[in-house]
């Protein structure tokens, strides 16, 4: 017990890795039912509703669709692992492998979290937010995501197909020719921040504003250059079905074919998690300043060392608001139950029973939450550690920087979400452009107007300074 209270750092920096990418996988199929749901939502449709697993007290559990994620996963590991006789075989099997590893490496240079800091038995201990703490987080992120168009052009080549090869001629020029645009929509507000660090970047945002406030057209760029690294809708011409059957991944099936897909909504995840990084303020909690003294006095920020100072009140906040959150929920469950009494189907009284449990249950999840929530902001107060000061903030104990480490957790992840849902509504709104539309406007119009942006940018940082 003695070395492992001696030893904390090391152990919290270990857990990290593990923690976090295992939250991204629980995120995977999250997303994955999201994407089929509002599919059905937005192309008005039912949506996946059919496959269930059979219990004794409910009747039946469909859990909204998430059944299909399962038999999904069955389904692709089950199936005849099967490798075509004129592909270049290790080459086949290698390909799949590099855009998953690349899609677990980029997380490592996000800030989770802000630097946690607390009263070791030698002194103040601190542990950065980054599994990979990094000077140049933003090239080493860079540098990581360009190698995921090697798996894409490395699947399309040793599949020996016409339309494989089609679809990995497309992906590298794309990916290739949005990630000029990508990198020149960054360099505005690396001009404004003046770091390389994506934690600076964060704390830069907490103590003015956030990115999407001072640099609105480079975030509109470099959301655009998402959507072609990932090659969803409307750049999906890698894949493009009405022309190249499936693309890149025509001759992929079984495990092969799931660990494309994974890659796939790993990025989404992963391009989300750095939009909200970069321009929506990662972890820091509002975008703006509160004038709480009067506008002649120093302006309030919501940043780490007020979180800290509040942590009580925002976690109950967060609970309660999350309480509301699940009671809604029950109610747009309980509205369908009563849309579904009135139909004559075949498993009505099967489905009212199902819809009941699921109103019960998030009832009572929701006002448990509101309750604990309202507990928790009226006890939990945080005290500093005797005289401990680092970079001018006091130091707390470790109990308070390890749910000040959740509770900005959970902003990132809702942040991220967020942007991921935007993924999911422009794939099913917009239709796919045509190729070379999509080389005119990475070329001609984004291109350009990245150069006069950085310009303006450059400018105008010149003369503030």
């Amino acid at each position: 017990m003695d070395f492992l209270f001696g030893n904390l750092d090391v152990i919290i920096t270990v857990l990290k890795p593990v923690l976090i990418v295992a939250l991204l996988f629980q995120l995977l199929p999250l997303l994955v039912l999201a994407e089929r749901r509002g599919a059905a939502f937005i192309q008005d449709r039912i949506g996946p509703h059919r496959a269930y697993i059979p219990l004794p007290i409910i009747g039946r559990l469909r859990a909204f669709g998430m059944i299909y994620n399962a038999c999904d996963l069955v389904k692709l590991l089950f199936k005849e692992n099967f490798t075509p006789p004129f592909a270049h075989k290790w080459f086949y099997i290698l390909a799949p492998a590099i855009p998953v590893i690349t899609g677990l490496m980029t997380p490592s240079v996000l800030p989770w979290f802000a630097p946690m800091t607390w009263a070791g038995a030698n002194g103040p201990v601190t542990v950065s937010g980054q599994i990979f703490d990094a000077n140049a987080g933003l090239l080493v992120l860079f540098a990581i995501g360009s190698l995921s168009v090697y798996g894409v052009v490395l699947g399309s080549w040793s599949s020996n197909s016409k339309y494989a090869l089609l679809g990995g001629m497309r992906a590298s020029a794309m990916m290739i020719s949005y990630e000029v645009s990508m990198g020149l929509s960054v360099l505005g507000l690396l001009l404004i921040v003046g770091d390389l660090s994506l934690t600076n970047i964060v704390e830069w945002q907490a103590h003015h504003t956030w990115g999407i406030v001072v640099q609105p057209v480079g975030f509109l760029l470099f959301l655009v250059s998402m959507f072609a690294e990932c090659n969803r809708n409307p750049f999906d011409v890698a894949e493009g079905e009405s022309e190249l059957v499936a693309g890149f991944h025509t001759e992929y099936g079984s495990t092969k074919f799931m660990c494309f897909m994974t890659a796939e909504y790993l990025h989404v995840l992963v391009a989300s998690a750095l939009i909200a990084t970069l321009y929506l303020g990662g972890y820091d909690l509002v975008p703006f300043a509160l004038p709480v003294g009067g506008l002649d006095k120093p302006w309030l920020h919501l940043d780490t060392a007020w979180l800290q100072a509040n942590l009580g009140l925002v976690a109950g906040g967060m609970l309660v608001v999350t309480g509301f959150g699940l009671l809604g929920f029950a109610h747009l469950v309980n509205g369908r139950r009563k849309h579904y009494a009135k139909l004559d189907a075949s498993d009505r009284d099967l489905r009212l029973k199902e819809y009941g449990v699921y109103v019960s249950v998030f009832l009572f999840l929701g006002i448990v939450l509101m309750f604990a929530g309202a507990a928790v902001a009226a006890l939990v107060h945080t005290e500093p550690v005797g005289a401990l000061v680092v970079d001018a903030h006091p130091v707390y104990p470790l109990w308070v920087g390890v749910v000040t480490a959740a509770v900005q957790l959970n902003v990132v992840i809702g942040k991220t979400l967020a942007v991921a849902w935007l993924f999911i509504w422009v794939r099913w709104t917009l239709p796919r452009f045509r190729y070379d539309q999509i080389m005119a406007l990475g070329w001609k119009v984004m291109l350009n107007i990245a150069l006069v942006n950085l310009l303006i940018t450059a400018l105008i940082a010149k003369l503030v300074r």
